[in-house]
Order: structure tokens, then sequence, then C-alpha cells
């Protein structure tokens, strides 16, 4: 029996298997886990995956709750979980196997025994969605009480049957697509209006407000009552903005506290399940879930051609999804890992693959990330987009780069093998000679004495943003757009992390801080802020409505906060910036194209009115008007810079960041990620690049096993376009 757990080593959430740390590589396997399969398949490719040293591995439970559901007496039949015996199966083409099972928690379907027995319990949606399965309300106590139900009759099962030596944890699973992700949000559907919902709103109110009087003040309604049967807001109320992108708390308070709502039930639904998980297996296995993408969730069902032909494309989900309960769940001592798809935005060689969560915060928690790798290799089938990749070269130096992320960021992953009916999507000798050699890089890297994060440079994102803005995407998608275009090109590593923990001390100091979606403060976290900020030379980057909401909307929010004279045009446009000041240092080497924006449309507008700023860029909004846009205050000991419009350039990021006195690695703009001991670089271009390391030290190509460089603190290497190498530079004794 073994037992596993994560905890720090070397500085790093970390799995360990019976006391022992250990390489978190897991494969996700297809076959003879599906439903409705009842008779043992031949599969090599988990013999493949084993050869290469995998030992970890994940499968859909083949149970699902209606499976096993009985509606007699409200209790879960045993013998429902018997294909799980196939675990013996596979425990004997690897002795070592050790399985991460995703447990699938809710009822779901117009066919679910359990929908039909509590029909007051469903998810009630606006009356324009259409299409939709029932699922139980995230807020329906008798689902979370029967979820545990489900998740401690399977766990017995496996104690019950010998199958628990078999097991590393638990994948707590809900939504459509078991990330905790509900079909309404996807599709701009506003809910939920279910009885159960509606009374977690009221009991989630009366902690918040304390008596009535309280509430009808901060709604600004004197009928407001904390039982009343229609707390949840109207989809107009929903979607209601007061100028333009922003929400006016003074008057949209009813909606910002549904979302927050509804961020805290579904953050304590993972919360609640996990615990039941450790309690259920005696603590001796993993239990995590998808979640907190807090990075990513500026898309819709739209964006990814399911469901309906008109799914909306013009909102993000954000608000109406929940995940920006990330704090709680962090938290959360039963939770001990998180997970979700490597980011969708830019996949194929050339692009990236950063995670969807703040990994440091996550970090930082003590949990552990595992990136799901879902990549759509050459050997799926045409046309599975998503960055497909198109020959076995391309697939090779796409997994370099995302092991090169993986590991620098001391991560785990699981890769999953959906090519196909049934499976192979890597089944080729390359392949899976790269995965052998990762494994060993990942086994390697376990060792060394310093795992912590090199990072000089903190991107903050605020998980509850989106409460205080519309569900247009106007805005989200080019700050999204941002990371993969600009922040991971700009030629230094970069921790992201919450709002929160900067607020309340979670995290540790930084010289440069890009503030990507901070578009609401509190007086008192503004005030926080600006102490945070203006010290010890650090430099701050703030982009378009920085603080604008506050008690209510105004300028003066973001004036206070980035202590630089904005005004503002109550209009719409887009937002546009071109260099206009080459003299400062942070401009001076920046080529004359330097332009940056979005032509989706913001409001309203900023520009810059400030004799006490250096403007060294002009923005183009309505009219025409060509404005003060990018700006820069020195002030003594600290800087504050401005911009009117996001997703920034590489090249700027990084004269920003040298300027705050970081480290710069590289200057090519190949995406780049680095730790203490790795830096890797994945090319557009062929060429030779350069690389400054922070230290003197012995330079390997780890994947070719090539000395690059010896004792030398600068290196140049020549790489072809679309191609990753990862460098080690840490200490000789612990070299891969």
């Amino acid at each position: 029996m073994s037992v596993f757990e994560v905890k720090d080593h070397h500085g790093v959430p970390t799995l360990y298997a019976d006391g022992q740390p250990t390489f978190a590589a897991i494969y996700l396997t297809v076959r003879n886990f599906r439903h409705q399969i009842h008779e043992w398949y031949p599969d090599p490719y988990f013999e493949q995956f084993r050869d290469a040293g995998f030992h970890y591995y994940s499968i859909e439970l083949p149970t699902r709750f209606d499976d096993a559901y009985e509606p007699a007496t409200g209790t879960f039949r045993a013998d429902a979980f018997s294909p799980l015996d196939n675990l013996k199966q596979y425990a004997r083409l690897d002795p070592m196997a050790r399985f991460l099972l995703r447990v699938g928690t809710e009822p779901r379907g117009e066919n679910s025994t359990w929908l039909h027995q509590h029909p007051d319990q469903w998810e009630v949606l606006e009356p324009k969605a259409r299409g939709i399965y029932p699922t139980p309300s995230y807020a329906s106590k008798a689902w979370l009480s029967d979820a545990a139900g489900f998740i401690r009759a399977l766990i017995t099962y496996l104690y019950t049957y010998d199958l628990s030596q078999y097991i590393l944890g638990y994948l707590i699973c809900g939504g459509d697509s078991a990330e905790w992700v509900k079909v309404g949000p996807m599709e701009d559907w506003a809910g939920d209006y279910s009885a159960p919902m509606q009374q977690a709103f009221g009991d989630w109110l009366r902690v918040r407000y304390g008596d009535v009087q309280s509430l009808r003040n901060a709604w600004n309604d004197p009928n407001a009552d904390f039982d009343q049967p229609d707390l949840v807001p109207s989809p107009e109320d929903q979607g209601a903005t007061d100028l333009f992108l922003f929400k006016d708390p003074r008057k949209q308070r009813k909606a910002i506290d549904h979302f927050q709502c509804l961020a805290d039930l579904v953050a304590g639904d993972i919360d609640q399940l996990c615990s039941v998980a450790k309690q259920a297996c005696r603590h001796e296995h993993l239990a995590g879930a998808f979640f907190g993408y807090v990075q990513e969730i500026v898309w819709n069902n739209g964006f990814f051609g399911q469901r309906l032909a008109d799914a909306d494309v013009a909102h993000a989900a954000g608000a109406r999804l929940g995940h920006a309960g990330l704090r709680r769940v962090l938290a959360s001592p039963h939770v001990d890992f998180l997970s979700s798809p490597y980011s969708y935005g830019f996949r194929w060689v050339g692009g990236e693959g950063s995670f969807m969560s703040p990994q440091e915060s996550v970090r930082r928690a003590g949990k552990l990330w595992v990136s799901e790798e879902d990549m759509r290799t050459h050997l799926w089938p045409a046309n599975s987009f998503y960055g497909q990749t198109h020959n076995t070269r391309e697939t090779c130096e796409v997994l370099k780069r995302q092991m090169a992320n993986i590991i620098t960021h001391s991560a785990g992953a699981w890769w999953c093998d959906w090519g196909g009916q049934g499976g192979g999507a890597y089944a080729e000798p390359e392949v899976m000679h790269l995965f052998q050699r990762s494994q060993q890089i990942g086994r390697r890297a376990l060792d060394l004495p310093d795992r912590t994060s090199a990072a000089e440079t903190a991107i903050v994102i605020d998980a509850e943003s989106s409460f205080y803005r519309s569900t247009l995407n106007n805005f989200d998608i080019p700050s999204w757009r941002n990371h993969a275009w600009g922040i991971v090109r700009m030629g230094t590593p970069v921790d992201v992390i919450l709002l929160s923990d900067l607020l309340e001390g979670q995290a540790r100091d930084y010289k440069f801080y890009f503030f990507v979606n901070t578009v609401h403060f509190s007086t008192a976290d503004r005030q926080s802020m600006k102490q945070l900020m203006r010290r010890n030379g650090k430099v701050s980057l703030w982009v378009y409505a920085p603080g604008f909401v506050g008690e209510e909307l105004s300028v003066a929010n973001c004036i206070d906060l980035t202590g630089i004279h904005l005004s503002m045009t109550p209009r719409q446009w887009s937002t546009n910036i071109y260099l206009s000041n080459f003299e400062h240092p942070i401009t001076h080497n920046l080529p004359t194209s330097t332009f940056w924006g979005t032509d989706m449309r913001l409001g309203p507008l900023f520009t810059v009115d400030d004799p006490d700023v250096i403007t060294l860029g002009t923005v183009v909004i309505n009219q025409g008007r060509c404005e003060p846009g990018f700006v820069l205050r020195q002030a003594d000991g600290w800087a504050s810079a401005y911009s009117a419009a996001p997703n920034l350039p590489p090249g700027l990021l990084r004269e920003l960041a040298r300027y705050a006195g970081v480290h710069i690695y590289c200057e090519s703009e190949d995406v780049m990620y680095a730790d203490r001991n790795f830096i890797a670089l994945h090319t557009v271009r062929t060429g030779e690049k350069l690389i400054h390391l922070p230290h003197p030290a012995d330079v390997w190509e780890v994947y070719s096993e090539r000395l690059v460089a010896r004792n030398t603190n600068i290196f140049t290497d020549t790489m072809q376009a679309s191609t990753t190498n990862l460098y080690y530079y840490g200490p000789a004794q612990f070299r891969p």
C-alpha cells in the first residue's frame, strides 16, 4: 500500500510517494475503462508508456453517478463499481501502476433517476436557454450530500476489494466537461434561478450583511429581504452596466453579490467533496480538481465551436462560472492539487502553453499544479484544431516546449491519449523516446537544492474583476492574448499571482509588477496597494482602467492608485498606441513600429493629462484623437507606468522590466521559460540566440545531452525555427 501526499520539497510543493519525492508524470489512458466496454482490450499504448518510465496513469471512472444510484434506498450499489476490477489487469502489465481516477459527481440528463426524484434541485436557466440537459444546481444540498455518498461508496469498494493499493488519487469533477464549468455561462445564459440557489443566496447575504436594513442600503432597494423567493438577479440585472463595460457598485451590488456568492458556493462544493475523499481514503491518496481558470475563461462555446451553431462568441464566461472562488480553494486543507488544460490561445509551434491558473499563487498555497496536456498531435484525426501539429518533428518540439514549462514551474502533468477511438496519439518511436528522456529530466530535477521561482516580475490577476464588468469580452480577449503574444516573450521569467495574495501579504517581493485586469479596489485595498508599490524601487505597470471601480465609478480612483492624472471620455472606441518618444531608456532601443492595442471597443476611454509624467506613447481613440496614452511617472523610490490600451508587445515589457532592474535572460522574443536551474527557448525565427545567465555556469542542452558552454554567464546557440531547447545551468553535480 502506497501513501501519496503533496508537501514541500526544496522550496516547492511536490508529489510524495511513501515519503519520497516523485515526478508527477501521468499517462491518461482511453482503453478498457470507457463506458459500455465489458471485455478486456489489449492496450499497447499503456505498455509503451510503461516502457518509457511511466508508472502513474489516469482514467475516467467507468461508473457514473447514475450507474450506481439506487433510487429505492438513496444509496449506491457496490457492484456498479466492478469495472474497476480491470485495475488488476493493468497491474499485471505494470506492478508499479498507480491510478488517478476522474470522478464525475453529478447526475445528468433526461434519463437520470436522481434528477427525476429531485426535480426541485435542478439548475434553472433563463427562458432563452435551449438544448440543455438537466443537472443539479451547485447550491443543491441534496446533490452535495449524495455526491459525497457516491465518493464514499467508490472508495469503500476500492478498499473492500483490494483495489486501493493501485490508487494515486481522485480528480473530483463537476460541470459539463468535468471542469466545474456549466453550459449556461458558456452560452451567455443567466441563472441559476432554482429554489436551492435562491435559498443559498439568501443565506450568503445574511452572513454578509447581518441585518436586513444593511442589505437594503447596499442594494438601494427598500423591499430587499433575505427570504424573498426571487433573490437571484434577473438576466437583465446580471448583464446591466452603468458606463459601457463597468458596473457601478452603488447600483449593481445585487449582481455583484450574486457572482461572489456563486464563486463561494462552487469553491465550497469542491472543498467539501475533496474533504470527503480524503477522509474516505484515510488520507492515503490525493484529492484535487480542475479549477481556478482565472487567466483563461474569457472564452465561450463559440470559441470552441461547441453546441449550437449560433453559440455566442462575444461574451466572457468568468463571472457566471464560479472559478473566481480560487482563493477559497487554495486555502482548503483538503485539496492537494489543481489542474487545467494548458492554454488554448496559441498552442502550435511558435506558440506557448501556459497554465490557466495563477501558478505561483497555487504553489505558495502548497498545492501541486498538474497540467492537462491534451495536445492534438499529428496522429489525431485531421482538422482536430487547437494547434494540431502536422508531423513528428512538430509534435516533438511542442512536447519539449510543454515539458520545459512543466519543469521550470515544478509542476506535474498528464498526457491525454485521445487521438482516436483506441488512442495512439503518441504512438511513434521518436515521440516515446522523447517521453522517456523527459521522465529522466523530470526525476533528476527533483534533486536540485533550490527549486523556487527565479522570477523578479509578477503578473497580477484579479480573480474577481469580472464581477464589476460587462460580460462582453472586449477587454478580456486582448488581455488574455497578452500572455502568449507578449509576456512569455519578454525574455525574463514571470510569476502569475492573485491580486488577493498581494493584498494579504501572501506574495513575495518583486521588482516589476504588471497589473493585467485590476479594475476594482476598495478604498482600503487601494491604500494598501499604494503602500506596497511605492517603495524599494518597485515599478508597476497599470492598464486601461486600474482601480476605476471603487465604491463608485471614478477616474479619481485611477489617479489615486497609479499616481498619474488620467482623463476620462465617456465614449467607446478602439484603443491603439504607438511610441512617440524614443529618448527615454525604456523606448530608446525599440523599433519605430512598436504598436499595440485592440480594435475591440473599450469604454469609457482614458488618456493622460499630467505635466509631471514622461509621455512615451500616444493613444489613438475616437474621432482620431491622438493624446498621451503610455506614460511613466518617476518618483522617489518607485515608478508607475500606465498604458491606455491592453496587449503590450514583448519588447516594451522587456524594457520596462529592465528599467525596474530585472535580469533579462534573452532578447530574441522567442517563448522563454526559466527557473534557477533551467532556461528554455521555443523559437519562431532561425538564428543565433544570445542568453545572459544570472551567474556563471556550465551550460548543457539536456535533450541532446550537448555541452554548450563552460563557466560562463553569456552564451550563444544557433536554433532553427519552431525548435525547443532546454538548457541546464544549475549545480554541476545535479545535471540531468
